[in-house]
């Protein structure tokens, strides 16, 4: 199906990197492996509300990253954005706020942030799902998928054995 997809592509990593790529690799197929889980707009709403009411320390270092995060923009060559993105030290800064999420509760004790991160977990779990039911032994993967689930997803593959390598890691 992306094959009949010809130049209308969609402003987004899936469609402009992974279509254009298999195109031009003559991939029979591209496979979606996203889940979107169980995270609302209103869990997701409900975390940053708590967090900018109780817990300013952690508000600050989001704010820090979302200001350091690449633009991407016609005047920045795309490499270097994904560069940034990819940085394993900007992943270690994600995974700790991430993992920071557990502690947030809201005025009534509400475990806002453990409940965030189970779904998100889960979400994780299932994309890693249906990678490994996509790939055989010997297949090499390329994954393109958003920053913040580079953390988890290594730890993942690495656990189930397989070699993870970032296209965009310095040499």
């Amino acid at each position: 199906e992306y094959k009949k997809s010809d130049r209308d592509y969609l402003i987004d990593e899936i469609q402009q990197i992974g279509f254009r790529l298999a195109k031009k690799l003559n991939h029979e197929k591209v496979y979606a492996v996203n889940w979107s889980g169980k995270i609302t707009k209103e869990d997701m709403e409900e975390l940053n509300a708590s967090i900018q009411d109780s817990y300013s320390e952690l508000l600050n270092k989001m704010k820090v990253i979302s200001e350091n995060a690449p633009v991407i923009s016609i005047n920045t060559p795309l490499v270097n954005s994904f560069r940034k993105l990819n940085d394993n030290e900007a992943i270690k800064e994600l995974e700790r706020i991430y993992l920071s999420f557990v502690t947030v509760t809201d005025s009534k004790e509400k475990m806002i942030g453990f409940d965030f991160l189970n779904k998100w977990l889960e979400r994780e779990l299932m994309i890693f799902k249906n990678i490994v039911e996509t790939t055989k032994s010997n297949d090499r993967t390329l994954l393109i998928i958003g920053s913040d689930h580079l953390w988890m997803l290594r730890k993942l593959f690495e656990g189930n054995g397989w070699k993870v390598i970032n296209p965009f890691e310095s040499e």
